[in-house]
């Protein structure tokens, strides 16, 4: 049975009763910060927000690359054979439309064949007003370096670690409560596959399988902030004088 942020929070306000502290004594400010440490406790993974898709790089006035979300990812892929493959100028424009759109599936839609694509990969380029020495470093700079490696890091270990991206985005909807379609688009790939990981391994470390070491992730955290809270609660309560 999963167990919602409600029934976290009904649990602490009875932990708070049987301390002597009656929920007439606690603020709406405090009702509220315990309603969010519960929420989390809920879904810890919640937290993670724009950080996980990275933070985007400015190219020029109005236009950012941002790191590649599988779906980009995986429309890149889709279209690399009919532009002539990885290392070809044409490929390379349509990573840069990738880069620009990353988080906008709509921008992807319906670029299934090269004509439509290089439209569309045409129309993103009108709006970047840079050198291309500049397009270059932001694209080195969103990609990742590897040093010394002269070169951006290769999709390819990301995608062969998670060779089905649909089922790898489904299980981590089931996991975190994050939809599917969210760490299709709104996720970085790489992340997508690190949050998986840790979810596998906490997994592991919560059934015996693991150290107990590993226990201490975001649930540990959103525990903690929630006992946290209520035991400010009780010493506010506490200290109160009465007369």
């Amino acid at each position: 049975m999963k167990i919602t942020g409600q029934m976290h929070f009904a649990k602490a306000l009875q932990q708070l009763r049987k301390q002597g502290v009656e929920l007439a004594d606690v603020t709406p400010a405090e009702l509220y910060g315990l309603a969010e440490a519960a929420r989390r406790c809920a879904d810890p993974f919640r937290e993670v927000n724009a950080d996980a898709a990275g933070f985007p790089v400015r190219v020029c006035e109005g236009v950012w690359f941002w790191k590649l979300t599988i779906g980009a990812s995986v429309w890149l892929d889709e279209v690399s054979p009919m532009l002539g493959g990885g290392t070809s100028p044409r490929y390379r424009l349509a990573m840069i439309h990738a880069l620009v759109h990353s988080r906008e599936p709509e921008a992807f839609a319906g670029l299934d064949t090269e004509p439509k694509v290089m439209r569309a990969v045409r129309a993103t380029m009108r709006r970047i007003h840079a050198t291309p020495e500049e397009v270059n470093r932001a694209i080195d700079v969103v990609l990742g370096l590897r040093p010394n490696a002269g070169g951006p890091r290769s999709r390819a270990a990301d995608s062969a670690t998670a060779a089905d991206w649909a089922s790898l985005c489904v299980r981590l909807e089931t996991q975190t409560g994050i939809p599917a379609a969210e760490w299709m688009w709104k996720r970085s790939g790489a992340y997508a596959i690190l949050a998986y990981n840790d979810l596998h391994e906490f997994a592991r470390a919560y059934s015996g399988g693991g150290s107990a070491e590993r226990m201490q992730d975001e649930l540990d955290d959103a525990m903690c902030a929630l006992r946290a809270a209520a035991a400010a609660i009780e010493k506010r309560v506490r200290e109160v004088p009465h007369g």
